[in-house]
């Protein structure tokens, strides 16, 4: 049976989602602790990847399981093994022609800023530390001409390895909460580094270094992995 899990989990100490051989991954610990369940190996597969020390709130994920156990029984015995940065939240049951990656019709990525003169030591991996003052209005409304189709291939690496830069963000908003910004973009998908991009150009232009006109120019700037969070995946 093909189950679909929702899993949270602080990216820190991973080298990403996907398992890999020179770091230890997201993706691995949680195939280590299904085998230890069902006594043989059960991949996984996931709705995207996330970078290492990009940290997730509802990363997907659907595995085919040998037997059926209960949902809340997969749930309570994942987690008893895996680490305590690494949780399932949900295990739901779905045909088996759903795929976690193909069938996702949009992520929502936040990325997460700490604007203050003293760096915060509960924030410190999971928000990027800004000291100079940011102007998040500026920053939001500079954001708004991202909206919509277009090709952005700026905001990725210099090969992209995929057929297409072009996405469609349908949302992205900058917005502040005391100390805290946050930059909220929601889209049919992201090329590698994009969001990470888009807030490093924001926080120039919130610092009064870029104009916000500039916005597609140049995007050199990459804000730190340690901010980034995957928060929703909608199907």
């Amino acid at each position: 049976m093909r189950v679909l899990l929702t899993v949270q989990y602080l990216g820190t100490r991973y080298g990403g989602w996907q398992t890999q051989t020179n770091s230890i991954s997201v993706q691995q610990v949680i195939e280590d602790a299904l085998a230890t369940i069902f006594s043989q190996a059960v991949r996984i597969h996931g709705a995207g990847r996330t970078d290492a020390g990009v940290h997730a709130l509802a990363q997907r994920a659907h595995a085919d399981i040998p037997f059926e156990i209960p949902s809340r029984g997969l749930v309570l015995g994942l987690n008893q093994i895996l680490p305590p940065d690494v949780r399932i939240t949900r295990v739901e049951t779905v045909a088996d022609d759903v795929h976690a990656r193909f069938a996702a019709k949009s992520k929502t990525y936040e990325y997460r800023i700490w604007n203050a003169e003293v760096a915060d030591v509960f924030t410190a991996e999971t928000h990027a530390h800004v000291a100079k003052p940011l102007d998040a209005a500026r920053m939001h409304d500079a954001a708004q001409v991202l909206v919509g189709t277009h090709d952005f291939k700026v905001f990725t690496v210099a090969d992209p390895e995929v057929e297409s830069t072009v996405r469609t963000i349908d949302a992205i908003a900058v917005e502040r909460e005391r100390e805290t910004i946050r930059i909220t973009v929601s889209a049919d998908g992201f090329l590698r580094y994009m969001v990470r991009r888009i807030a490093g150009s924001l926080i120039e232009i919130g610092r009064g270094k870029l104009d916000a006109g500039a916005i597609w120019d140049e995007a050199r700037w990459t804000a730190p992995a340690k901010g980034l969070v995957l928060r929703e995946i909608r199907y």
